[in-house]
């Protein structure tokens, strides 16, 4: 052991060409006004580092993340290696790294290792993003996790030699399943609670520098006229909002590539076989929908011209039997618990209490909540302007808690930004919800707060489902649920007659004979 101690202190295993380079590194070293100690550590690492090029006969020039990757997993036998420095190795913790790290950052800085050479200039302009977020209203937190996350991936590039300006999913994806070698604070990263999230800050970054002329905008491909068409015709003739044209183009661009270009060679043959090939792994709900996007594009077609009516028939249904569910609803008292469990001392609590009302009085959807501008409220007659399904529009009476509710969180906790829906985030930046999405989260951790954890479905339909089912139990009728609930036709609303189960008892005649 001793000699082995011995021999990992001498540099007579190193090329000739790097005794004076290896000298000067460890000049470099002592410098900084680092102990001898540490010096010692780095040194011995440089060196276990150089070893391991030299018999994997790996040029110092060629040295990337990749490379650095490699010595991190190898298994070591290297000679001249104390016991001890081996168990670390195989440990699997990155400390006995540290060395190699510097040797790569000062052969870069000497420019024996070449690299994009954007480090310094990504860093200024990173330093510029975070004072505009900051100028946002971002906190102290967000704003040294956005760096935390802008930083590992800047250095991941630079370590990987790639370029800011070839980023894109591809790179991102890499990023996701590096092994980190990364140096600084990431040698220990914390957990990341999904890729997406740790990744947003970054994104958010390459849009700045869009936007600040550094780089140029990302070239979006050409979307197929034909799609672009069809969303024109399904808003223009359906009355079909944005979000849900959205998963139609989502959806019809595979169906239309295995159709083919040619809409006057589809058959009804072709049509099942393209369906039944998607309904083989899709879920009951999946294989609905894609039925749905299939007989609404074939419609499209025919109306433009461009195929026979007759192929819609040739879509395969799903089964589904009208009215056969009863609606999922929870009594009012537990609605008022729910409503009852924000805080309202905290501006999220009050842009809660205020959904929440707005949802359980109005039967809203999430999808109107998201919607919802400040013009579409008339306070001076209690009105408030919704706009759902097909764009449909109708003004329904603002009760008066809901009322004071919405005007409470817009006094004392809507942020002051030029946006006109009525609820924004309540933490920078301060925009509105991306999608329904928002809400449904929302309505959960509300009755998560009111133990009710088990109830479903645990989105805004709960409180949808449980007004109107409250409205029949009191006597409304049922024409005046349907034009609360803005259903096309009073048949979509006589699912709720069910949930009266006392009328139900009324006239349920007793069943014929004793049950076997």
């Amino acid at each position: 052991m001793a000699s082995q101690s011995r021999f990992a202190n001498r540099s007579d295993w190193l090329a000739p060409s790097w005794d004076g380079r290896f000298g000067d590194f460890v000049e470099h070293l002592k410098s900084e006004g680092l102990s001898e100690g540490r010096v010692r550590t780095l040194r011995l690492g440089a060196r276990h580092f150089l070893l391991w090029l030299d018999r994997q006969g790996i040029p110092v020039e060629a040295v990337d993340h990749g490379v650095l990757c490699g010595f991190r997993r190898h298994d070591c036998h290297c000679p001249g290696m104390t016991e001890q420095h081996r168990l670390r190795v195989s440990s699997g913790k990155r400390g006995f790294m540290t060395g190699a790290l510097r040797l790569v950052r000062f052969l870069e800085e000497e420019g024996q290792i070449e690299h994009p050479g954007e480090m310094a200039h990504n860093l200024g302009y990173l330093d510029g993003f975070l004072a505009r977020c900051a100028e946002k209203g971002y906190g102290p937190d967000a704003l040294a996790s956005y760096r935390s996350a802008c930083r590992h991936v800047l250095i991941w590039l630079h370590q990987s030699r790639l370029s800011i300006r070839d980023v894109g999913a591809e790179t991102l994806d890499r990023f996701r399943d590096h092994d980190c070698v990364c140096p600084g604070p990431f040698e220990r990263p914390r957990p990341r609670k999904s890729d997406a999230s740790y990744l947003y800050p970054f994104t958010m970054f390459m849009r700045y520098l869009v936007e600040t002329g550094v780089m140029p905008a990302p070239v979006v491909p050409a979307e197929d006229p034909n799609i672009a068409c069809f969303a024109l015709w399904l808003r223009q003739h359906r009355g079909i909002g944005a979000r849900t044209i959205g998963r139609y183009r989502r959806t019809v661009g595979p169906l239309m590539a295995e159709l083919g270009p040619d809409p006057r060679l589809y058959d009804a043959a072709r049509i099942r076989d393209v369906l039944l090939g998607q309904f083989a792994d899709a879920s009951w709900y999946q294989a609905r929908w894609l039925a749905t996007v299939m007989r609404m594009y074939l419609r499209f077609l025919a109306a433009e011209g461009a195929c026979s009516p007759a192929l819609i028939a040739a879509v395969p249904t799903a089964p589904v039997w009208r009215l056969a569910p009863l609606p999922r609803h929870v009594s009012a008292d537990a609605i008022e618990r729910v409503i009852a469990g924000c805080d309202v001392a905290a501006p999220a609590g009050l842009r809660d209490r205020a959904i929440l009302l707005l949802l359980s009085r109005l039967a809203l959807r999430a999808g109107d909540i998201v919607e919802l501008r400040l013009d579409d409220i008339d306070w001076h007659n209690a009105l408030v302007q919704v706009c759902g399904k097909s764009r449909r529009e109708i003004r329904l009476p603002l009760p008066q808690d809901a009322g004071d509710a919405v005007l409470a969180y817009i006094e004392r906790a809507r942020p002051r930004v030029a946006a006109d829906r009525v609820f924004l985030r309540t933490r920078a930046p301060y925009r509105p919800f991306a999608s329904s999405n928002t809400i449904t989260s929302l309505v959960i951790q509300a009755l998560k707060r009111a133990g009710m954890e088990d109830v479903r479905p645990r989105g805004a339909y709960l409180f949808r489902h449980s007004a109107a089912t409250h409205l029949l139990r009191s006597g409304v009728s049922i024409e005046v649920i349907c034009t609360l609930l803005r259903h096309r036709s009073v048949d979509t609303s006589l699912i709720y007659a069910k949930t009266d189960r006392p009328m139900l008892l009324e006239v349920a005649q007793p069943w014929p004979g004793e049950a076997s």
